[in-house]
């Protein structure tokens, strides 16, 4: 019963909270970080409004899904030289100027990331804005589908209903409210209600139609960080 009352909790969270800001993580694999960071190689910065409706095309959500891609192996990269640095590192060894060996990898390697996302930015022929906000869209649609298939509401849902026909008229008539809340709340997540509210309904469908590479792509992104896919 405990945990029921818990995914009752759960699915009211992810379906009625306000959008807030992923963690950063999510962010960055998503694209949405600002690649003009100091280590990338200087750009005009790109001036958008992103309080304007932004209108996804099927050409820049697949140039997205590549561009997604290149980022989460330049992660992997980056990851890999990061840890190699890090032993040399922490050996203590100093180079000829005296600084402690790994400290000019690391530097190297944040650098050749940022270098990276621009380098398939452009390969992409996405401008800084398409990245923000096909990136914000993605990870929205993505973070819900997957944390709804975690919790597994329609499951959890159906398990309540099979309870509730066990209990007596009167304890039946006492959980019926509960069960209805749930009951919306799934059909709103399923139906992704507050993310087509902030990013319309052609851009979540449009989205929705490479659900599985971009779900590839977000859960190897949790690999990368070290987070659990399911």
């Amino acid at each position: 019963m405990r945990k029921l009352l818990w995914v009752l909790f759960a699915a009211g969270m992810l379906s009625g909270c306000k959008k807030e800001e992923a963690p950063a993580p999510a962010r960055q694999a998503a694209g949405t970080a600002a690649e003009g960071t100091q280590e990338a190689p200087p750009e005009a910065p790109e001036a958008f409004d992103d309080g304007k409706p932004y209108a996804l095309t099927q050409a820049k959500l697949d140039a997205y899904v590549g561009y997604q891609r290149q980022v989460l192996d330049a992660y992997a990269a980056m990851a890999r030289e990061l840890q190699a640095a890090k032993v040399r590192l922490t050996s203590g060894t100093l180079d000829a100027q005296g600084r402690p060996v790994g400290m000019t990898e690391s530097m190297k390697a944040i650098e050749s990331k940022a270098e990276s996302e621009a380098k398939a930015r452009r390969e992409a022929g996405l401008s800084e804005e398409d990245v923000n906000r096909i990136g914000s869209l993605v990870t929205d649609v993505i973070t819900q589908r997957h944390m709804a298939a975690m919790l597994d509401l329609a499951g959890e849902l159906k398990k309540l209903e099979e309870m509730q026909a066990r209990l007596k008229p009167e304890q039946q008539k006492e959980l019926a409210p509960q069960i209805e809340v749930m009951r919306q709340r799934v059909e709103e997540t399923e139906k992704l209600v507050s993310v087509r509210k902030i990013h319309g309904d052609a851009n979540v469908d449009l989205v929705l139609t490479r659900e599985q590479d971009l779900m590839r792509n977000y859960q190897d992104m949790l690999k990368s960080f070290g987070g659990k896919a399911q």
